[in-house]
C-alpha cells in the first residue's frame, strides 16, 4: 500500500488516526466491516479472534511435540485463548477511553512499547484467569521455565499480531483519507469548472438585441427624445441586472421575472403596439431559486424568431407553476412557430447545456406548438418539496 504520510500535517494525521482506535482487529478483513460497530458485535468478533488463537496455540503445540492434540488439549487451548483474548479486549476498551489518544500522539516508538506492554499484561492476566478456571495443576509454578516460555512466546506472538494490525490500520486509514481528500479535490475542481462553464454560458447576451436596441435609441434621439431616454434608461437597468446575474450562481424567480420585465419594456418601446405581454408568477413561487438568466433567452428567442417576422407582431406569455417537486416555466408566443421538436438554434442549445450542467438528467426543456398559432417552450426543473 502506498505511503501517504507525507501528505498530512501532524494535526491532520492525528485526526485521521483517531477514528482507527475504536475499530476491531478483525476489521482488517473487508468482510467484517459490513456490520456497524457495537459492543455485542465486538464481543462476537473477539470470540472469532480467540478461535484463531486457539488454532495458533494448537499448531505451536503440534510443532513442538510432534503429536496430534487430544480433546483435553484443545479444550485447554480454547479456554486459555478466550481468557487472554477477552482480557486484552477489556484492556483495549479501557485504553480507548482516553489513554490510547495520548499514546498515539507520542509517536510510533511509544505506541509499539504500549502495545507490547499491554499484550504482556493481558497474557499474564489471561493465563492467571485460565489457571483459576482450569485448576492450579494446569500451569506450573511461576518460577518454572515452562511458565516463562509460555508467557514469553504468547506475548511475543500477540504483540506481533497487534503491531501488524495497528500499523496496517494506520496505513489503511491514511490511504483512505488521502484518497477521500483527492476525490474531494477532484470534485471541487469539477464544480469550479462547471461553475465557470455556467458563467460563460449565462454571460452570452445576444448581439442582435444589443445592436438593434442601440440603433433604435439612435433613431429616436431626434424624432422622440422622451422615448429614446426611456428606452435607454430601461436598457441600462436591464444591462445592470444582467451583469449582476452573471456573477451569481442562482437567482429567485422574482428577480428573473423583473429582469425579463425590463427586457420586454425595451422591446415594447421598439415594437410599439406590435408586442403584447402577459406575465403570471404566483406569489408562492417568487422566492424559488433557479439559474440566472435562464428564461430571458427563451423570451428573446420567441420574439426574434416568432413575433418580429410578423407584420402584426403578436403576444408573448410568461408563466410559472409548481406541481409537487417540479417547477414548470413556460414561454408561449403567437408567432410564426417552429413546430414540434425544433431545436430553435443556439439560444435554446445554450439553455439545454446549462440545464445539463446544473441538474443532470433531472431537468428538461421541451418545445411544442401553441394553439392556434405559435410556440410554447417549457422548462421543467426539480425543486425542494414543501
Amino acid at each position: 500500500m502506498a505511503n501517504y504520510n507525507h501528505t498530512f500535517t501532524p494535526e491532520e494525521r492525528r485526526k485521521v488516526l483517531g477514528g482507527t482506535l475504536n475499530s476491531h482487529p478483525l476489521e482488517i478483513f473487508p468482510w467484517f466491516r459490513r456490520w456497524p460497530r457495537g459492543f455485542a458485535r465486538d464481543l462476537l468478533y473477539t470470540f472469532i479472534w480467540n478461535l484463531g488463537f486457539t488454532l495458533l496455540f494448537t499448531f505451536f503445540g503440534i510443532v513442538s511435540s510432534w503429536r496430534l492434540p487430544s480433546a483435553n488439549w484443545l479444550w485447554v487451548n480454547f479456554v486459555t485463548a478466550n481468557c487472554v483474548g477477552y482480557t486484552l479486549h477489556l484492556l483495549i476498551f479501557l485504553g480507548g477511553c482516553g489513554i490510547e489518544n495520548r499514546i498515539h500522539r507520542a509517536g510510533r516508538v511509544v505506541v509499539t512499547a504500549y502495545y507490547m506492554g499491554m499484550s504482556t499484561v493481558g497474557v499474564l492476566l489471561g493465563f492467571w484467569l485460565a489457571t483459576i478456571l482450569l485448576g492450579r495443576e494446569f500451569l506450573p509454578r511461576l518460577g518454572d521455565p515452562r511458565w516463562v516460555v509460555a508467557i514469553a512466546v504468547t506475548s511475543l506472538v500477540i504483540s506481533v499480531v497487534i503491531a501488524i494490525v495497528y500499523f496496517w490500520r494506520e496505513k489503511s486509514a491514511l490511504a483512505d483519507a488521502a484518497l477521500e481528500r483527492e476525490q474531494r479535490r477532484t470534485a471541487d475542481i469539477g464544480r469550479e469548472a462547471m461553475a465557470a462553464n455556467l458563467r460563460a454560458l449565462q454571460a452570452q447576451i445576444e448581439p442582435h438585441f444589443l445592436f438593434n436596441t442601440l440603433a433604435n435609441v439612435t433613431g429616436l434621439i431626434d424624432a422622440d427624445p422622451a422615448r429614446a431616454r426611456h428606452m435607454l434608461e430601461t436598457f441600462i437597468r436591464f444591462l445592470r441586472a444582467s451583469l449582476v446575474a452573471t456573477r451569481r450562481s442562482t437567482t429567485t424567480l422574482a428577480d428573473e421575472f423583473a429582469l425579463i420585465a425590463d427586457f420586454l419594456e425595451v422591446l415594447k418601446v421598439r415594437m410599439g403596439g406590435r408586442l403584447e405581454v402577459a406575465v403570471d408568477l404566483p406569489d408562492g413561487l417568487s422566492a424559488l431559486e433557479i439559474p440566472p438568466m435562464l428564461i430571458q433567452p427563451v423570451v428573446e428567442n420567441a420574439i426574434r424568431h416568432g413575433l418580429e417576422p410578423q407584420v402584426e407582431g403578436g403576444r408573448v406569455v410568461l408563466r410559472a407553476r409548481r406541481d409537487g417537486d417540479r417547477l414548470f416555466l413556460e414561454v408561449a408566443d403567437t408567432g410564426a412557430g417552429f413546430g414540434d421538436g425544433t431545436s430553435a438554434g443556439l439560444g435554446l442549445a445554450n439553455i439545454r447545456e446549462r440545464l445539463r450542467l446544473a441538474y443532470g438528467d433531472a431537468a428538461r426543456l421541451g418545445i411544442r406548438a401553441n394553439s392556434p398559432q405559435g410556440t410554447i417552450v417549457s422548462i421543467e426543473l426539480p425543486v425542494a418539496t414543501p
